[in-house]
């Protein structure tokens, strides 16, 4: 398992990737991602393109998963963990009393890579990505 990156929900991505950029100086490692799958717009920001990053999330007008994120303020949403068995993951975190808020879906935002979102009654959301073949 790998710490992947931080989800933080922004009503507007491109009034709110200036602030990351000036203030702590990240830059965009991707364009503006449409994933209509979760009825959302997402960049991720980083210092460089090895590094950890931050995915801003900007809901799609209608119904989306981070609406109701952004209607409470928006801000931290989510942690991302790259893992070898995306399947096995979710199993093994059900098992544990973890509830799976969304199972695997293909996701746009990573080559159609596989993602789950599980969420920990003591740590709070956590997204899952399947990591990519070698």
């Amino acid at each position: 398992m790998k710490f992947h990156h931080v989800g933080i929900v922004v009503k507007s991505i491109a009034e709110s990737a200036p602030r990351y950029r000036q203030f702590l100086g990240l830059q965009p490692v991707t364009p503006l991602i449409t994933d209509e799958t979760q009825r959302v717009n997402v960049q991720f920001l980083a210092t460089g393109a090895d590094s950890t990053s931050v995915e801003l999330i900007e809901p799609l007008p209608g119904k989306s998963p981070a609406r109701r994120k952004l209607e409470q303020g928006g801000g931290l949403d989510h942690l991302c963990f790259e893992v070898a068995d995306l399947a096995e993951c979710v199993r093994h975190a059900e098992t544990e009393g973890v509830i799976c808020v969304c199972p695997p879906v293909s996701a746009t935002a990573f080559g159609s890579r596989r993602i789950a979102f599980l969420l920990y009654r003591e740590i709070g959301l956590i997204e899952f990505v399947q990591a990519a073949a070698k």
